[in-house]
């Protein structure tokens, strides 16, 4: 599309999965005319007995689908020297970054909290608190370092705002985004960064039907069929649907978009109403 401004430099995490939020904000900033470095787990997705992880695309097979100018990179957002080689190859590739959006994430066990193992607490803070905090740790950094502002954009979750039964790590983990947006946003307003985060509601991703996920887990805590307990949740919802990944695609865009200069250090709900705090 037409545009009257260069175009920026997005980095995307959780960006290679066909019908997620990573990959539909991925394509939301290729529609606008931005260069896209999508960023993956790749191959070393994480394994876990009672939970399916649908697996990601290939990255070279996401950036043919994608079009545009993208660069993949394959990155576990829990390694520290993994992330600095992204943003390392983003600036090599692209010569600088402006806007990051950190959507890597996922949901292991959703149990009651007597039954939680450690495990599986400590998989929910590593991928969504520790690589939250480390991607926008080094994008800050590159930020300030080019001088000219920038945007960091981390995906929460209602679940970040009002805590949940039987999400207590997942929703420790959103909490931690939450806080830390607004800690860095205190901290780089004066640099002319802005740092957001934005909570998505019932967003239906292919994550939420796979084994050990939220329809089959809650489903069956509630005694109901997976049909029904969806039909129920949706009766939840004011707007009357769940929110799809384009939903979610445009928050980020608008928190990006110059119209949002004056916007930070928000937690900005994408619910249909079903969160309003």
């Amino acid at each position: 599309m037409a545009q009257d401004r260069e175009p920026r430099v997005v980095v995307v995490t959780g960006g290679a999965r066909r019908g997620g939020m990573g990959r539909a904000i991925a394509e939301a900033f290729l529609a606008q005319g931005d260069r896209v470095v999508v960023s993956d787990i790749g191959s070393a997705l994480r394994t876990h007995p009672d939970y399916e992880v649908a697996p990601a695309e290939d990255l070279a097979d996401a950036a043919a689908e994608l079009g545009g100018e993208v660069l993949t990179v394959a990155c576990d957002v829990t390694d520290e020297a993994q992330v600095v080689e992204l943003f390392d190859r983003a600036v090599a590739h692209f010569g600088r970054v402006d806007v990051v959006v950190n959507c890597a994430g996922l949901a292991i066990g959703l149990t009651p909290v007597v039954e939680l193992a450690l495990d599986d607490w400590k998989v929910n803070l590593e991928v969504m608190a520790t690589g939250t905090f480390l991607c926008s740790r080094e994008a800050a950094r590159r930020m300030r370092a080019q001088g000219d502002g920038g945007r960091i954009i981390s995906i929460a979750s209602q679940a970040g705002k009002t805590g949940q039964p039987y999400l207590a790590a997942y929703s420790a983990a959103k909490f931690a985004v939450v806080g830390l947006t607004q800690s860095m946003a205190s901290e780089l307003g004066a640099d002319g960064i802005t740092v957001n985060a934005i909570c998505p509601g019932t967003i239906d991703t292919p994550l939420l039907a796979v084994r050990g996920g939220v329809y089959q887990t809650f489903s069956g805590l509630a005694g109901r069929t997976e049909d029904d307990y969806r039909r129920r949740l949706m009766r939840q919802i004011p707007a009357g649907r769940f929110g799809t990944p384009e939903d979610v695609a445009a928050a980020a865009v608008y928190l990006a978009s110059p119209g949002a200069s004056f916007v930070t250090g928000e937690a900005l709900n994408v619910t249909g109403g079903q969160e309003m705090h």
